[in-house]
């Protein structure tokens, strides 16, 4: 008797080459300016940039509202790239997408990944001020060698941190695209996100790469190509989501 063969599960996304890195920006420079949207991606861009900088302010909690505010923004950003993907010149008020349906669950993941973000953050922090104070002792009693190896490890303290942040940005990559789409639950979006940047990850290092290159650009421009910048950002994302999980 023939034992009945169990379902193939299907990947969430695909495993593209490093060469997609280049294909994503590029695709985010035509969507820009497709039917003349730069006008209004560059609005909606400075417009949450605002938002999000405002919300960082307020002490304490400011990065996690920062954080939820900018998965919010996030869903609404996605699903005017694709309007504008699908030939309809996107508004200004389709930033504000992500208040609707899908509100509470983008509102959870940005919540997740502040806290996330947050406990990194302090933890780095308190070590810093404990590497500071050993330090400023350090000088005062002329111990050389003691400065040096508090110097080494405050500077291991900042590489851990930077490299414990890496997923946690991996993760909240495509997040607010698959909750905006696919109607993800947050903790699952968020480990879609972390295993397609993972399985990409030559292809995610190209791509970061060249935001340096453009970044470190932006400086010869005092930084007023920032404002090209930031939409190109939030496109290429798009681009990026597209590739992974919508190819077909």
């Amino acid at each position: 008797m023939q034992e009945p063969s169990l379902p193939i599960e299907t990947p969430a996304f695909r495993k593209v080459d490093s060469g997609h890195g280049v294909q994503w920006w590029g695709s985010a420079w035509r969507l820009l300016f497709h039917r003349s949207a730069a006008g209004v991606w560059i609005v909606m861009c400075l417009i949450a940039f605002v938002a999000i900088l405002i919300l960082s302010a307020i002490q304490v909690l400011g990065s996690i509202a920062g954080q939820v505010a900018w998965f919010v923004f996030s869903g609404g950003l996605m699903l005017a790239a694709r309007k504008t993907d699908e030939g309809t010149p996107p508004a200004v008020g389709d930033l504000f997408a992500g208040f609707g349906p899908q509100l509470g669950p983008l509102a959870i993941g940005g919540l997740l990944l502040g806290v996330v973000v947050l406990l990194v953050g302090g933890a780095a922090t308190v070590a810093g001020i404990g590497g500071f104070v050993a330090a400023a002792y350090a000088a005062l009693t002329g111990n050389l060698a003691l400065l040096l190896g508090l110097g080494a490890t405050t500077l291991l303290v900042v590489l851990i941190a930077l490299v414990l942040l890496v997923p946690v940005f991996m993760a909240g990559w495509f997040a607010p695209a698959l909750i905006a789409f696919r109607q993800q639950p947050p903790v699952e979006a968020l480990k879609t996100s972390l295993g397609a940047c993972w399985a990409n990850v030559g292809a995610l290092t190209v791509y970061g790469l060249l935001w340096i290159a453009f970044a470190i650009a932006t400086l010869f421009t005092f930084g007023i190509a920032w404002l090209v910048l930031w939409p190109l950002m939030v496109l290429s994302t798009y681009a990026a989501y597209r590739d992974l999980f919508d190819a077909s």
